[in-house]
């Protein structure tokens, strides 16, 4: 059956219950905050400090841009730029870049002071001793840390941890200031001041480049400016703020030099190009200048005729465009040969470098030139092995063939030129057959002549304009902050402190809402009110004395005048509607479990029943488990179940006490079949006879959660007392009674809440008054000074 009752209360956790528990268990509260405020302290005073170094650079363009001399002077955008920020950003995190700025700074050595409990480098002017070795010897000990010993003023000893070096250093003594050589590793020490040895350990590490490159590298950090603004701010962390500043500050400027550098590659393989045809034109021209002298040496009042002078001009023409065709003809066969590398590092020219606009020739040198710095900034920060280097390698290897293919047509196009322009220089060379061999002689060598100094000037406005452009670079970086102390990271005293009070006090308050989440006990009075809706009968507090008999405690303790509360309850139960009924009154008492305090309860309500002057008869009904009843003076081990099987009479059974008008009927011997004793006949008689005898029958029965004879004893009784004992009786009991209060197999029943801590409850008015203000004997009892906080 489905129980009807439900009470407003009835929520899956109680929150009033949990805050009186908490506030209950304060002292918890306090230990487990200071606990973790001397844990915070501890934190923040032992943690090596570290900081947040930033600077800030603007990337003006792009390395790529501008660095043609054709793309200064003409105008003419070769390629668009491979290094966007993002780009950029890679490139300042790459290894190659961190080990040109650490070839400029003296970070080969590391040194360390070891104290009480921190190990915190010493940088520059802090360090006691300066280190010095030869980066070339044979042997290195690159990460091994170096512990130095004093003895004496001058002398030092040499330990480790590393055995192989630990067996070369052992015995030996060194001096300060001198060189040594030890299994290959030449070093010398200086000693700069000797404070820091005292009552510390010094030590030292020699960093191998690549690793500390590598190490700089992975910890720095690149982000934009914010905003449209083309910059970038660099952030490095570390213990040691001073070496990190000086590395950032040297880090920009190995940036800014090398982005001068990336543009000035290219201006200078311009001007070797051209060199290179320079030279090889100026033989030519040197050579056809010395017969044109000869000529007109030999042939001084030579003149050309008006004929001659009109071949001659006709030629010349010819042999300009013949050059122009020349020149395309020495670019392709040099990006052919460009290509034919597989792997080429050369910075390679772009065709507008000489005139040569051709459009598909120059979308795809772009687009080779962007692919290589892509590849190779990517090479350089990520590894080889990256599937993103993979496909632009791919990539790459398209635009090689697809360059190769386009030069091939650009190059048959241009002998078809050639072929075309040589045909007319022959038709128009024939004329020549017609004027004298003189004049025909100075009109081939003025030819040769012209065409080389056309060529030879082309390619010296080319070398100065490459000249002017490389004159003109300047680096696109620009340092807009240097570094500097951004914040401290480590440690947070005020977040430590601030977290460290939150987990304090989060942790008990936690367990208590988990103690209260878990609890499944009754607990307050609040609880048995959200389980059941029977009345509750009164509180029996916690008896604190080794006796548990109010015979022999003092009458005005508190757990007398909790029976006599319960004492007048039950009489009032007892009396409503009862007007017509004659003899005693039945009070059975029971509960869900053994050990909730039915013994206990019968007893004492019985003696507080009697001293009233009411004939009080104590029934021990329970006969699967026998009462002691020495406290009350009855040793006879004859009572009911004897007196139900038929062995004794009923006086025989029934004892008198310690106190007057109190009787006993022990439980007897253990039956074999208690339950039908109970239904007997003999039973029911014996309950009216009883009930003439006395004015209270008090019935202490079994549990009913367990068996059925209480609840056969229920059925026959004026009143019902049912049993719950604080952080002991389970909540699902009360709910199996109100089950059965609800489909009438129990009646006229209550609640008595035994066992009851008053400080534990959730309510500071009712019951328990009366603690401190001297009314119970209890409160004139001096109490501990740890009783006193708590109460």
């Amino acid at each position: 059956m489905e129980s009807t009752y439900n009470s407003e209360e009835n929520s899956f956790i109680d929150f009033k219950a949990v805050l009186h528990s908490a506030l209950a268990k304060w002292y918890l509260f306090v230990l487990s905050v200071l606990v973790m405020l001397t844990a915070a302290y501890l934190v923040n005073r032992y943690t090596v400090p570290k900081y947040e170094i930033t600077s800030s650079v603007m990337v003006s363009g792009n390395a790529a841009q501008g660095t043609s001399a054709a793309a200064l002077l003409y105008g003419t955008e070769l390629y668009k730029g491979a290094q966007g920020l993002t780009n950029e950003s890679i490139l300042l995190k790459t290894k190659t870049l961190a080990r040109k700025t650490l070839d400029k700074l003296d970070f080969s050595v590391s040194y360390f002071i070891q104290g009480n409990v921190l190990l915190l480098e010493a940088y520059e002017d802090d360090a006691p001793i300066h280190v010095t070795f030869d980066t070339t010897a044979t042997t290195v000990p690159y990460g091994v840390t170096f512990k130095i010993l004093l003895q004496g003023e001058n002398q030092y000893e040499l330990t480790t941890e590393n055995g192989a070096w630990a067996s070369n250093m052992a015995g030996k003594t060194f001096e300060f200031g001198k060189s040594y050589l030890v299994n290959g590793f030449a070093f010398t020490i200086d000693l700069l001041k000797p404070q820091p040895f005292e009552g510390n350990e010094v030590l030292f590490v020699l960093n191998e480049p690549d690793a500390l490159a590598k190490r700089y590298a992975s910890n720095l950090s690149v982000s934009p400016y914010g905003g449209d603004a083309s910059a970038l701010v660099l952030t490095l962390t570390g213990s040691t703020p001073k070496k990190d500043i000086d590395y950032l500050n040297a880090h920009m400027v190995t940036y800014m030099q090398n982005n001068l550098d990336i543009k000035n590659a290219d201006a200078v393989s311009t001007l070797s190009f051209i060199d290179l045809q320079l030279q090889q034109i100026s033989d030519s021209l040197y050579f056809i200048e010395s017969r044109l002298e000869d000529f007109k040496k030999r042939n001084a009042a030579m003149d050309l005729s008006a004929q001659g002078a009109k071949v001659a001009g006709e030629l010349q023409a010819l042999e300009e465009q013949k050059a122009t065709l020349l020149m395309n003809s020495r670019y392709y066969d040099y990006l052919s040969s460009y290509l034919s590398k597989e792997n080429s590092s050369e910075q390679i020219q772009a065709p507008a470098t000489l005139g040569i606009s051709d459009p598909v020739l120059n979308a795809l040198v772009t687009q080779l030139v962007t692919l290589q710095t892509e590849l190779s900034v990517a090479s350089n920060n990520q590894g080889q092995a990256n599937p993103g280097i993979r496909l632009k390698r791919q990539q790459l290897t398209e635009v090689r063939a697809s360059l190769l293919e386009n030069l091939s047509s650009l190059e048959d196009a241009n002998q078809i030129a050639l072929r075309n322009l040589n045909q007319r220089i022959q038709t128009a060379a024939s004329a020549l057959q017609q004027l004298p061999s003189s004049e025909r002689q100075l009109i081939n060598i003025q030819r040769l002549y012209s065409l080389s100094e056309n060529l030879y000037v082309f390619l010296m406005e080319k070398r100065a304009e490459a000249g002017i452009a490389k004159a003109a670079n300047t680096s696109d970086v620009t340092i807009l902050k240097e570094g500097s102390i951004n914040k401290q990271i480590a440690p947070q005293p005020l977040q430590n402190y601030g977290i460290a009070f939150i987990v304090g006090f989060g942790l008990p308050l936690a367990f208590v809402f988990m103690k209260e989440l878990m609890n499944n006990k009754i607990h307050t009075v609040e609880d048995i009110a959200k389980y059941t809706a029977l009345p509750l009968l009164g509180l029996v507090g916690h008896n604190k004395k080794d006796d548990n008999l109010l015979a022999n405690l003092s009458p005005k303790s508190a757990l007398a005048e909790a029976f006599r509360t319960v004492r007048s309850n039950l009489r009032y139960m007892t009396s409503v509607g009862d007007g017509q009924q004659e003899g005693g009154k039945i009070i059975v008492i029971t509960s869900s479990i053994s050990g909730e305090g039915k013994t206990f309860s019968a007893k004492n309500l019985a003696y507080i029943i009697s001293i009233s002057g009411e004939r009080t008869l104590l029934v021990n009904a329970d006969m699967r488990k026998p009462n002691n009843n020495t406290d009350l003076g009855v040793n006879s081990s004859n009572g009911l179940s004897n007196f139900l099987a038929g062995h004794t009479t009923l006086e025989e059974v029934i004892h008198t006490t310690i106190q007057d008008n109190l009787h006993v009927l022990p439980s007897g011997d253990i039956p074999p079949n208690p339950s039908e004793l109970l239904l007997s006949s003999r039973m029911s008689a014996m309950i009216e006879e009883l009930k003439q005898r006395y004015d209270y029958i008090i019935m202490d029965t079994p549990p009913v959660g367990i068996l059925s004879d209480g609840l056969e004893l229920m059925q026959i009784s004026d009143a019902n007392v049912f049993m719950v004992r604080q952080d002991y009786t389970i909540k699902d009991f009360l709910k199996n009674v109100q089950l059965q209060h609800e489909s009438g197999k129990i009646r006229n029943t209550a609640i008595l809440f035994n066992d009851v801590d008053y400080n534990k409850l959730n309510y500071g008015y009712g019951y328990g008054y009366g603690y401190g203000y001297g009314y119970y004997a209890e409160d004139n009892e001096t109490k501990s000074l740890w009783k006193r906080i708590r109460t």
